[in-house]
């Protein structure tokens, strides 16, 4: 069911005749709990038409997180429509509603799987001013059901080449930022002047590689192929968050789930990208992420430890991807959100990123004073010994606020 509210009414109407109005002016609020519902206009990984979008906003990857996630962590999804008055899209948000600590919080439907949190934005919103975002925060209000605070978190400022509207809400930077590599000219080009170390480096480690057995960059096309790469990554990554007895997502069924389903469920032969590196029949590295348009999303990797953690696995599995982009057309690898040092050695690109925090009820107004005191705790402790000691002793015990972020490479 979709519930509609007029802009020009408070009250929620059905099907409202078109009225005269510039285009681009937002006219109308269409809010449902399926996704389905906007078919007609909501961008999917293989159809992007004239929306602007990331990949974790493609309807087809978030009809898996509904499937998984959301639907383990209970949350309430929320698919939200700004309409002008021909009924074309300007606006798409994915939201949901989930209680921690008996707080009923507001958030885009992230999940901890998203590295960059936004609507999905139409060429209408680029003549949009403060006054109209406000507006239409406060007439969205009155649809959603209720919540105690909003908390949008993840927002870069552009969505391709649009404007992110929510950051005209009032927002501060988030923590970390998102980091990305722009592909020009040819890639041997890019192997002489922008990859970090030297070639006579990186063919050291190539040949302390081959020494071990033939070294070959494999992508899955097929089931077992798929199938095959995804059990060794998520063998690799627990056994890594095992050793240095941190949480790791692959532990937690819903993040698994998402994961498996999203690999073998998904168009081939994107969305997914996974491949792995192999020494001989052993697969040594794997990488699992998203291609949707011009844009390579760098998501989970994994590699072998015990002694092939010296020979720089990580670096290698990179540099293919890199040149696997080249030749595909790719224009942005994203190596997404997280400040890691080995990402400034080879990005040119930083993606600041907002976060708008949003009390409506007394118990959102504490639970945003509770959040606040924690973050600059955090902050005040952060490269110090005490805050290591305490950040090991949080990632052994996963909590409601945390467990759910997605584990870093």
């Amino acid at each position: 069911m979709i519930h509609k509210l007029s802009l020009e009414s408070s009250e929620r109407i059905s099907a409202a005749p078109a009225r005269t109005s510039q285009p681009g002016n937002p006219d109308q609020i269409w809010l449902t709990h399926t996704l389905s519902d906007f078919n007609d206009f909501w961008p999917r990984s293989q159809q992007l038409k004239a929306a602007r979008c990331y990949a974790f906003q493609c309807a087809d990857i978030l009809e898996v997180r509904c499937r998984t996630i959301a639907l383990a962590r209970k949350i309430e999804t929320l698919f939200v429509a700004v309409l002008d008055a021909e009924r074309n899209p300007l606006l798409l948000l994915p939201l949901g509603i989930e209680r921690r600590h008996g707080v009923r919080i507001l958030t885009f439907l992230d999940g901890g799987l998203s590295d960059y949190n936004s609507p999905v934005v139409f060429p209408g919103v680029r003549e949009w001013a403060e006054d109209d975002v406000r507006m239409l925060w406060r007439r969205l209000q009155e649809i959603l059901p209720p919540f105690d605070i909003a908390i949008l978190d993840k927002m870069p400022k552009w969505i391709g080449d649009l404007p992110n509207p929510l950051i005209l809400l009032d927002t501060s930077p988030f923590p970390s930022s998102g980091h990305a590599i722009t592909l020009s000219g040819t890639w041997n080009e890019f192997e002489a002047s922008r990859l970090p170390g030297s070639r006579k480096h990186r063919r050291y480690y190539h040949r302390r590689l081959e020494e071990r057995g033939k070294l070959t960059f494999e992508i899955a096309t097929n089931p077992e192929q798929f199938d095959t790469f995804l059990q060794a990554l998520i063998r690799q990554k627990i056994r890594r968050h095992r050793e240095t007895r941190t949480i790791a997502g692959f532990d937690r069924p819903d993040y698994r789930s998402f994961v498996t389903e999203a690999t073998h469920c998904l168009p081939a032969p994107y969305p997914i990208h996974l491949s792995v590196l192999k020494s001989d029949d052993t697969i040594v590295a794997a990488h699992w992420g998203y291609v949707v348009g011009s844009r390579f999303y760098g998501l989970i990797a994994s590699h072998e430890r015990g002694t092939w953690r010296t020979l720089s696995l990580g670096h290698i599995l990179i540099e293919y991807l890199l040149q696997w982009s080249f030749a595909h057309g790719i224009e942005v690898f994203d190596l997404g959100i997280g400040d890691e040092a080995y990402k400034f050695q080879y990005c040119d690109v930083v993606i600041p990123l907002h976060v708008a925090t949003i009390p409506v009820t007394f118990r959102g107004v504490a639970y945003s004073i509770e959040r606040n005191i924690t973050e600059k705790l955090k902050s005040s402790l952060r490269g110090t010994r005490a805050g290591e000691v305490l950040k090991s002793i949080v990632r052994r015990r996963p909590t409601v606020g945390a467990a759910y972020e997605r584990p870093r490479s």
